[in-house]
């Protein structure tokens, strides 16, 4: 791999902490030598190495700690490495593991490479699935409709806000809109769109016991806390067990028929590329069937000559 010429920054940190000022004055085309920094057994690490791992834009100090850094690792790793395989039990599982996960790793981006080929969910899907299955889609807590402001306890307009907020009517939120926000640090206007009671709730610094009752006895509501004012209108809400309306349930639909649509495809792919293996004679199935995914029965005795059936 060619060397990137370092950056002024980095060259700084090589010269603060290394004094090697000639890998900052490589002419243009030129690789910086091959200077080690430090040397464990067999392996080094050179001034290119950590050069490499450096970023750009980093200021002078920030890129001195972190060639420090990148070079301490390095020495720790090949140290503790060496030292703790000597010392540590079951190193064949652990060997296994690091193998697995680098394996399990490039299968993962493999197969979300070839996810692009599933076709998308359409609407018509979705509302399909809904006059199926609807009915069995209950909520596990209210949602809600309405509308939500933070504003400092000395905004001008505060008496204004509270009443257009308790209004709530298309000129009153115009009005909140133009004149009453010109402090606040909150404002969520949602009576067009369900979402969960917990997401205005935890905005809120006050503790809603029972939300369901909360809901259904309070429209407006109004708390003070730390120099802020919390003002929230409730438009509509839905208690906790009831049927999810389309428009709050056709995204979660989305998405799980497309999680499932990702599952299947993955299992036709595998199931493709296993049968494709056996016909190479590169997979070979003895007790069990991977391109069916089950376990055959041994006929005969073993040897050369065995064979199976499911």
């Amino acid at each position: 791999m060619k060397l990137r010429k370092p950056t002024s920054i980095a060259c700084a940190a090589i010269v603060a902490t290394l004094v090697i000022p000639s890998a900052c004055h490589s002419p243009k085309g030129v690789e910086a030598p091959e200077e080690v920094l430090v040397s464990v057994g067999d392996s080094s690490l050179t001034v290119h190495d950590v050069m490499l791992r450096m970023p750009s834009g980093l200021s002078e100090q920030d890129s001195t700690e972190l060639f420090n850094s990148i070079v301490e690792r390095w020495v720790r790793t090949m140290m503790l490495s060496d030292v703790a395989s000597g010392n540590v039990d079951e190193l064949d599982r652990i060997d296994r593991m690091a193998e697995d996960y680098r394996n399990n790793l490039i299968i993962e981006r493999y197969l979300r490479s070839k996810e692009t080929e599933v076709p998308s969910v359409s609407d018509e899907s979705v509302k399909d699935y809904y006059a199926t299955h609807g009915t069995e889609m209950k909520l596990s807590s209210p949602i809600v409709k309405g509308i939500y402001v933070k504003v400092s306890d000395s905004e001008e307009r505060l008496d204004d806000i509270r009443r257009w907020m308790a209004a709530a009517t298309p000129s009153s939120i115009d009005n909140i809109e133009k004149y009453g926000l010109r402090q606040a640090s909150q404002y969520e206007y949602f009576k067009d769109r369900w979402i969960d009671w917990s997401e205005i709730a935890e905005q809120i610094p006050y503790r809603f016991y029972d939300a369901d009752a909360f809901l259904n006895s309070t429209s407006d509501f109004e708390t003070t806390y730390a120099g802020s004012t919390y003002i929230l209108h409730i438009f509509e809400y839905l208690p906790s067990g009831s049927v999810m309306p389309y428009e709050y349930a056709a995204d979660q639909i989305a998405d799980m028929i497309g999680r499932e649509r990702k599952s299947d495809y993955r299992k036709k792919l595998l199931t493709s590329l296993y049968s494709k293996g056996v016909e190479d004679g590169k997979l070979r199935p003895g007790l069990y069937d991977p391109v069916n995914r089950v376990m055959r029965k041994r006929v005969g005795k073993a040897g050369d000559n065995v064979k199976y059936k499911e």
